[in-house]
């Protein structure tokens, strides 16, 4: 049985409320006090640690009682997420006054997708009334506020969790384990990401904490018994050295028990909406919807050039070269190697070397007409931009690297490079930026400037920002600055290696807009004379990867060396991705199996997504790789819950039909990263009599592509619209009583079509 809804309640002061089995389904529990525990489906599963607030360079703690509480206070309102009922503490912590408050919000239905009503979700609250003076930790990584906060030992009942750490999106720090003293490790302080705890039961109750609100000054703390007890916090980032007047910062606890993946999407509608952020800079963005060449490490022309030529001739090359084989590559991606960098990687100016691009970029823009993804990384301190060194503009100087403090700057450089083609502007080393410039981790409010400035000069220009090692805390801080709209969310792609396990933090980037890049990849085994001394073996694995993430899908061949069968699979004609409706993610089973390695979960990636034409019209999609032994897998186990009654079959066998329902669920086996599985779902139609499968367009990764059918209509006929390249060629399967036929449609003119499936036939326009 898939699950009911939860119920979320705030217990201010000594309210208790239950329902009707005599268990809270959810709460925070909060004492006059100031103490506090959450409670789900009537188990305490976290109990809070003791509250404090570093200032005057001291810790004022409600441990050792020299955090003074001054005054309770209840409050209520309504803002752009829905209404709310705030329960304030108010403190004393040397000269500062400080006011904690637990916020609960009842937020608009409209904003959500899977939950209707809405469900409530908690607010914690960090304001300093009068600002704090000499509030830094003796480390970074710990936080110089402790609200909420929460003791590290063991529960009633077995929780798990995995937090996101680390660079390229929390992927490289991604840690899962279960919730306890000697077992809860994660990658925290500066790396540190959002962190999800759930249960073993069928419906995963799920429990997600993260900052809501100043983003890159905001961190989560596992305090040891060293620093004073077991305890995980999230606060204001240990090396901050002031906090302004009137400053706040918010955490969010959401709980949903509608499974992980469900909680993430909820979670991440909440934070959407509070910040303004919409699709519509992602829905337009030209390198997410088609397909690209890219030049970074892993790809063949990385650092490296035709044999006796320069990079602006092996552009041309290849533009050359795919032009007569027919791969419809729209757009060219440029790292590092060709603008000017010092010894310690900083860019000097960002602008082509002569050596690299003779004629200059807006020659080669003008000859090929490939709009540019261009690489940048951190700044030099000899920057030829900052005034410092005669430039035009403000820079803060830090050892070997430097930052921009100007808008301007932002805007100038990139209306300048539109001229040569700019179309994504790439921002790489965004960790490393942030760690090694000193003020960028004492000053709470320098590390959202910096990247806000850089958003909107992205925007004044109608560009857009792809984020490449990114820490968390960039990540989240893209809710704010619409113009991000792909990251990274992988290590570096090099042959042979598994850049192509990112089920997990594509959740991510799903629940907060952003679209997951897989990073480039070959479609060919062997590349004679390539860089790595390698070869990659998993070319269909990378390309089914890249084409179910709904992010770039980026090819990084050799001249003579691309497999267009394999790389049309994944595009229409006109090189138009054919995606579905949302990323492929890890199913909640493999999610908790990372927590509980005897939990009965895969033993390996099974990743679902789907696509959607609105009613009952959902197909689905299911990955399995890398997956030792075998793994049966039901309906509401995919996230299928609500779909229509459906079947599935192997992308390879489309006559190899069976129902996906609980008493008859699907069985994977021998799904390596070699011979991969991949599985389709219809839903089951019952037409003139006969049992009817729209199987879709099954010679691409993704038969029923958005991209691909525009309108499905049963009615006395099912028909299908289609669009695609003028006069495309499209083969379109049915599967009539169990066996599959395929259907043959040319576009028209216009790159349309109407199938018809009772003649067998279509209509192009």
């Amino acid at each position: 049985m898939c699950p009911r809804a939860c119920i979320y309640l705030l217990l201010s002061l000594s309210l208790c409320v239950t329902v009707s089995e005599g268990k809270q389904d959810f709460a925070v529990n909060v004492n006059d006090d100031g103490t506090y525990n959450v409670v789900v489906q009537g188990d305490v599963w976290l109990k809070s640690a003791p509250t404090f607030f570093r200032a005057d360079g001291q810790v004022f703690s409600s441990a050792d009682g020299s955090l003074k509480l001054v005054k309770n206070t209840q409050s209520s309102g309504v803002d752009v997420v829905g209404q709310w009922e705030a329960n304030s503490f108010l403190y004393q912590a040397g000269s500062s006054q400080i006011e904690a408050s637990f916020v609960q919000y009842t937020p608009d239905p409209s904003i959500f997708t899977y939950n209707n009503p809405a469900i409530p979700f908690m607010l914690f609250k960090q304001r300093y009334i009068n600002g704090a003076n000499n509030t830094a930790s003796n480390s970074s990584d710990f936080t110089i506020s402790g609200f909420p906060g929460f003791l590290i030992q063991e529960s009633t009942l077995p929780l798990g969790y995995f937090g996101y750490g680390g660079s390229q999106f929390g992927s490289l720090g991604l840690m899962a384990g279960q919730w306890g003293p000697s077992s809860f490790k994660i990658t925290d302080g500066i790396e540190g990401g959002p962190l999800a705890l759930f249960d073993q039961v069928k419906t995963a109750n799920t429990l997600i904490i993260s900052p809501a609100s100043r983003f890159m000054s905001s961190s989560i703390w596992r305090q040891n018994a060293s620093t004073g007890g077991d305890n995980l916090y999230w606060g204001t980032m240990g090396g901050v050295e002031n906090a302004p007047l009137g400053v706040e910062t918010s955490f969010i606890l959401f709980c949903g028990n509608q499974g992980i993946n469900k909680a993430f999407v909820s979670w991440g509608q909440i934070l959407k909406q509070w910040h303004g952020r919409t699709d519509q800079y992602v829905k337009s963005d030209f390198t997410i919807n088609y397909l690209g060449y890219w030049m970074d490490n892993g790809a063949y022309y990385y650092y490296r050039t035709e044999k006796g030529k320069n990079d602006q001739d092996t552009v041309l090359d290849l533009q050359t070269y795919m032009g007569q084989i027919g791969v419809p590559a729209r757009y060219i991606q440029f790292d590092e190697w060709w603008y000017y960098w010092d010894n310690d990687h900083g860019v000097v100016t960002w602008s082509a070397q002569p050596k690299v691009f003779p004629n200059g970029m807006q020659w080669l823009y003008n000859k090929t007409g490939y709009p540019v993804v261009a690489h940048s990384m951190y700044w030099s301190s000899n920057t030829t931009y900052a005034t410092a060194n005669g430039g035009k503009y403000e820079f803060l100087i830090d050892g070997p690297k430097s930052l921009p403090l100007e808008e301007r700057f932002w805007t100038d450089l990139l209306a300048e490079s539109r001229k040569w083609g700019l179309f994504v502007y790439e921002q790489d080393y965004l960790g490393t930026e942030f760690q090694q410039i000193k003020k960028l981790l004492t000053d709470i409010d320098l590390g959202s400037q910096w990247l806000t400035q850089m958003g909107n000069g992205a925007a004044k220009n109608g560009l857009t920002i792809q984020y490449c090692m990114s820490l968390p805390r960039h990540a989240l801080q893209s809710l704010e600055i619409p113009v991000v709209t792909q990251a990274r969310v992988s290590h570096d792609n090099r042959p042979n290696t598994d850049n192509w396990k990112i089920g997990v933090t594509s959740l991510l980037a799903w629940a907060i807009g952003i679209s997951p890049f897989k990073d480039n990849f070959w479609t060919t085994k062997v590349e004679p004379g390539n860089g790595y001394n390698g070869t990659e073996p998993h070319t269909s694995l990378n390309a089914v990867v890249a084409t179910l993430s709904t992010g770039p899908v980026g090819i990084s061949d050799m001249v003579g060396g691309m497999n267009r069968t394999l790389i049309m699979k994944s595009v229409n004609a006109d090189g138009l991705i054919l995606k579905p409706s949302r990323p492929a993610t890890a199913i909640d089973n493999r999610l908790r199996k990372m927590a509980w390695s005897d939990f009965e979960g895969p033993d390996g990636e099974v990743w679902s997504t789907y696509s959607d034409f609105g009613g009952k019209n959902k197909y689905g999609i299911v990955l399995a790789a890398d997956l030792q032994g075998s793994y049966t897998m039901t309906p509401c186990m995919a996230g299928y819950q609500g779909f229509p009654s459906s079947m599935v079959f192997p992308a390879n066998d489309p006559n190899k039909i069976q129902p996906l329902t609980d008493p008859q669920p699907l069985t994977m086996s021998g799904c390596t990263t070699t011979d991969f599985c991949l599985f389709y779902v219809s839903p089951v139609l019952t037409f003139n009599g006969k049992q009817v499968l729209i199987q879709g367009e099954l010679d691409k990764w993704v038969p029923m592509s958005p991209q691909r059918v525009t309108g499905i209509n049963i009615a006395d006929d099912i028909t299908i619209s289609l669009t695609g390249a003028a006069k495309e060629k499209v083969s379109f399967w049915f599967n009539v009583d169990g066996k599959s036929t395929p259907v043959a449609c040319t576009l028209g003119a216009g790159g349309l079509a109407t199938l018809r499936f009772t003649a067998g036939a279509c209509l192009g326009a």
